[in-house]
């Protein structure tokens, strides 16, 4: 019966250290995609407040960049940077099961 609890505390305790992984890291993704958005829209905003544009200029630029332009490059950024740290991870996960 000890045998039978002590295992099942132990499937408990792994299962709340994925469960504390996977919060962490969904918690950091909104955190850096919120932090791409507005450094994005911040940098947008300069550069359009410095360039002086002709009205059809901009219209035709609107055609073709959708309206929620900075979320998405902001997705793709943050989702990339998720990766590269997902990778470096795996390097070192490697490093240390490969190391004698």
């Amino acid at each position: 019966m000890l045998a039978l609890t002590s295992a099942l505390g132990g499937i408990i305790a792994l299962l709340g250290r994925k469960a504390t992984t996977v919060a962490a890291t969904l918690g950091t993704f909104v955190l850096l995609l919120t932090a791409f958005i507005a450094c994005i829209n911040t940098i947008f905003a300069t550069v359009i407040s410095l360039m002086i544009v002709p009205a059809w200029v901009s219209n035709s630029i609107g055609m073709f960049i959708p309206g929620d332009f900075t979320a998405v490059l902001s997705a793709i950024m943050s989702s990339r940077l998720c990766r590269a740290g997902y990778d470096l991870a795996m390097e070192k996960v490697r490093a240390i099961n490969s190391a004698t």
